[in-house]
């Protein structure tokens, strides 16, 4: 079922109901994770468990930032197929679909992922009640005001668009010495000096060697 639903149809990027077979996911996500993900949501939502998934995975989620060890366990190739089933297995009690989702990941060899896979899920659950999470990444904390001009340019813009809420959230990283990273979905827009600095040396260096 999952296999399948990896190599499925390519989802819309604006807001979409579960209401006719097969589900449609409000987002697309891409990489390993978002496949993944997004093979999850439409298993859950063609069986009308979108938040009970939700919250399994949630609860595994947990039991991964308490435990450390418990992460590098599952991912460590030393441990047999049927004791990291077993490991997952003793985190709680989890739907079907969690269950046969993760002996998916086990057999496949994509524990490693199973955090960012979780990640993603999340978006898509955002997502699909219409909320859509912005990370903007700065070099210093940004005040309410340069929040909401991000917020304004990307919806009065048409970069995100057919939502309820746009979630705005500023991380701080002084590495990339000024001006912002915008990140949504799978989009990323880097507008960081770091950015036009290595940009900068690249086309110096490409300079100098011809």
């Amino acid at each position: 079922m999952f296999r399948q639903a990896l190599t499925a149809g390519k989802a819309q990027l604006t807001r979409s109901y579960a209401t006719a077979a097969p589900a449609k996911v409000p987002i697309t996500l891409f990489g390993i994770q978002g496949k993944y993900a997004t093979a999850l949501f439409k298993a859950a939502a063609s069986k009308n468990s979108l938040a009970a998934v939700e919250s399994d995975l949630s609860n595994i989620e947990q039991h991964l930032v308490k435990n450390a060890r418990l992460e590098e366990v599952l991912s460590s190739p030393l441990l047999n197929k049927a004791a990291k089933e077993q490991l997952i297995d003793s985190l709680g009690k989890k739907s079907e679909i969690t269950t046969n989702f993760f002996k998916t990941l086990v057999e496949n060899n994509r524990l490693s992922e199973a955090r960012n896979i979780i990640t993603a899920y999340k978006s898509l659950m955002e997502a699909e009640r219409g909320i859509v999470s912005v990370v903007v990444t700065s070099a210093n904390r940004l005040n309410g005001k340069d929040l909401k001009d991000v917020k304004d340019s990307l919806t009065k813009g048409g970069l995100i668009k057919n939502f309820k809420e746009v979630n705005v959230v500023n991380k701080v990283n002084p590495s990339i010495l000024g001006g912002m990273v915008v990140e949504f979905g799978d989009y990323t827009i880097d507008m960081s000096v770091s950015s036009r600095l290595a940009k900068l040396e690249k086309l110096l260096t490409d300079s100098i060697a011809i």
